[in-house]
């Protein structure tokens, strides 16, 4: 039995996964009692047996399936005994596989809030039961189909749960007290009582559930069309409003293209003009270069001024950039200083064509330039002495040379 609950549960949510905008899957679980057969009286409603039996009680279960709000299909169990009285107190048990229809009645009044909690219903169906008779040492099974039919009603608790009462008469196999006569079929009697929860969507409703239908006046009916009417103008008005903003909307769209469209073009005439720029600047820093050199070159040539004095010089460098033999020039005040008297003096530039060279002198005596020689040799290695005026041959080469002062 508990397994069978539990593939009822399983495969009662698999069906409410499916369900959309009603509840339409639901779990009932039940149990009542099974009528006696207490005289020799065919009873319409009740049990008859060919034997007298005593009241017992059932139990079962099933899911159910709301095909329309009219009409549900239920698939169940039920668990069922029958118990003979006196000598021949036999024992039937009884378990059946069901197929019921269940048609709500509820339908009938759905104008009414009442349909809304209190539903009677039919129950029309049939049950396949595998039964055992036991009777000291006899005993007899057997497998029958019977017919079901009932009725009964349910009580709506909340949108999940509702409570239910029915009574239901089986027309079962003939053989369930082992005896064989009369009727031809043996009738089962049960009156139940029970739960059914029903699955869905925590905002919907049970499909068999109607909402109640209000009744309106004729101010009322007035009133509705009056509103509807206004609904009606008002929707024309928005969809009027909704025109208009979609035209807008395109004469936004165009003017923006063409906008995109012109800045497009600025950006590439900006583009065009900043290579413009950076060409200009380019240019504009080589003529600074230029102008800069021109005017160094020039100032340096002013500042030439006497030819070199005759007499014994050590020549220390030689380079075309004045800068850099000016920066020699200074080391050499340094190197110097403490080795010959007033070294700022005889330390200094002179222009030859298009050199600058450092010179050591005037020295008249040659042992004094070998001195200065052996101090300029330890920072230049190809120092030399040199000596003014310079040798015929040499004459044209060194015409023009005079000193550089800063």
């Amino acid at each position: 039995m508990s397994v069978f609950i539990i593939f009822l549960l399983f495969t009662a949510n698999g069906f409410a996964q499916n369900s959309n905008d009603y509840r339409r899957v639901s779990l009932s679980v039940y149990g009542g009692a099974t009528l006696g057969y207490p005289d020799d009286d065919n009873q319409i409603f009740g049990s008859n047996f060919n034997t007298f039996t005593e009241t017992t009680y059932n139990f079962g279960g099933g899911i159910q399936y709301a095909i329309s709000p009219f009409w549900s299909a239920e698939l169940g169990y039920r668990y069922n005994t029958i118990n003979g009285v006196g000598e021949g107190g036999f024992e039937t048990v009884i378990h059946s596989a069901s197929l019921k229809n269940t048609f709500n009645f509820n339908r009938l009044y759905r104008r009414n809030q009442i349909s809304e909690w209190l539903n009677p219903y039919l129950i029309l169906g049939f049950e396949q039961d595998f039964f055992k008779y036991e009777l000291g040492n006899e005993d007899a099974s057997g497998i029958e189909s019977a017919l079901l039919g009932g009725f009964g009603i349910a009580f709506r608790i909340t949108n999940s749960v509702d409570l239910f009462s029915q009574f239901e008469v089986k027309m079962a196999s003939n053989g369930l007290d082992n005896e064989r006569r009369g009727f031809p079929f043996d009738q089962v009697g049960m009156a139940t009582g029970g739960i059914r929860i029903n699955f869905g969507r925590s905002d919907s409703k049970p499909l068999n559930l109607s909402p109640a239908v209000k009744r309106l006046t004729d101010a009322e009916y007035d009133d509705f069309i009056e509103s509807t009417e206004e609904f009606k103008a008002a929707s024309r008005e928005i969809e009027a409003q909704r025109e208009k903003m979609t035209e807008m909307e395109e004469r936004i769209s165009e003017s923006e293209r063409g906008n995109r469209q012109q800045v497009e073009r600025l950006d590439r005439f900006t583009k065009i003009l900043e290579a413009r720029i950076d060409t200009l600047e380019q240019r504009v820093d080589s003529l600074e270069i230029l102008y800069s050199e021109a005017v160094q070159e020039r100032a340096s040539e002013q500042t030439l001024k006497g030819e070199v004095p005759a007499g014994h010089y050590v020549q220390v460098f030689a380079t075309t950039n004045y800068e850099v033999a000016n920066r020699v020039k200074e080391m050499f005040h340094d190197l110097l200083n403490g080795e010959l008297e007033n070294p700022e003096d005889i330390v200094f530039v002179i222009k030859r064509g298009r050199f600058y060279e450092v010179l050591i002198g005037t020295f008249s005596e040659f042992s004094d330039a070998q001195r200065a020689h052996g101090v300029a040799i330890g920072r230049f290695s190809d120092a030399f002495i040199i000596t003014f005026p310079r040798p015929l041959h040499l004459e044209d080469e060194y015409r023009g040379t005079a000193i550089v002062h800063d």
